[in-house]
């Protein structure tokens, strides 16, 4: 009888996969019949809600949302609805529109790379972000949403890729080049709401969205860092967190194992050149 049912079991799990897609075996999103059960009723509590952003309204958008609440239906629903709010709140639909020339050349990101999977990339050079002078000079706000501006864009190609067939996942990367951090520029006490205000973004925003953070040439006081967010961060943004050091052949196999050199800039080993304008090649 036991073996009965674990055969019903494991049927039901494949079935179920294959019926929501290999997207959610590419995140590891496989679900028992049990969890089935409470994405439909998730899309059940859901069903009248008006969704701002597209992205917000698909099915592995609610397995995120409900994994990031234990599959608690009632808070996944709270967590999503709270997600609607903050969007409205802080115009998000404009926030690509915006003009961004006074922050994109001293704060550089960039979000058109991809990695082997052909999931997209975000990459800065944390070392050109001044954000001790962005604090005095009154600019840290800004500076927030301009990279929640990449945190949005990134994660918007990563649906959009997946759609057009680029990738089966919607998953994306970070790699941050932490060459020449300062305690001074980096880690002044008005710095450390930057990160905290991140941290609380993605995990409360975009939850189960990244793949893989790569932290290259992080010094030991990059450890202060981690500590700042390291409360808030989930489990599952920790176990993608790899933290490289300045041992540059080390970090580059790690990189190398992931993404092509075109898909790199210079100073990650790579042949990628970018403009100072914001992904500009």
């Amino acid at each position: 009888m036991g073996g009965a049912k674990l055969f019903f079991t494991v049927c039901s799990t494949v079935l179920i996969v294959s019926l929501v897609g290999t997207t959610f075996a590419l995140e590891n999103l496989s679900m028992t019949q049990a969890g089935k059960e409470k994405l439909d009723q998730f899309k059940e509590a859901v069903s009248k809600t008006t969704f701002p952003a597209e992205w917000m309204q698909q099915e592995l958008t609610f397995v995120r949302y409900l994994r990031a609440r234990d599959w608690d239906v009632r808070r996944a629903k709270s967590m999503l609805l709270e997600t609607v709010a903050w969007w409205e709140e802080n115009n998000m639909k404009d926030i690509h529109n915006e003009d961004w020339s006074n922050i994109e050349k001293d704060f550089p990101l960039h979000t058109d790379g991809v990695d082997k999977l052909g999931q997209p990339v975000m990459v800065l050079t944390f070392a050109e972000w001044e954000l001790r002078q962005a604090a005095v000079q009154g600019r840290m706000d800004h500076v927030i949403r301009w990279f929640i501006k990449g945190f949005d864009d990134v994660h918007l190609k990563s649906f959009e890729y997946q759609k057009s067939g680029k990738t089966n996942g919607t998953q994306w990367n970070l790699i941050a080049d932490m060459d020449k951090l300062s305690r001074q520029q980096h880690l002044c006490i008005q710095c450390l709401r930057f990160y905290t205000e991140l941290a609380i973004t993605f995990e409360s925003r975009y939850p189960g969205a990244i793949d893989k953070i790569f932290v290259v040439n992080a010094p030991s006081i990059f450890q202060v860092i981690l500590g700042v967010v390291n409360p808030i961060l989930s489990k599952r943004t920790l176990n993608a967190l790899e933290v490289l050091g300045t041992n540059k052949e080390e970090w580059s196999k790690v990189l190398d194992a992931h993404f092509e050199k075109d898909q790199l800039p210079e100073n990650l080993g790579g042949t990628r050149k970018y403009a100072t304008v914001w992904n500009e090649i």
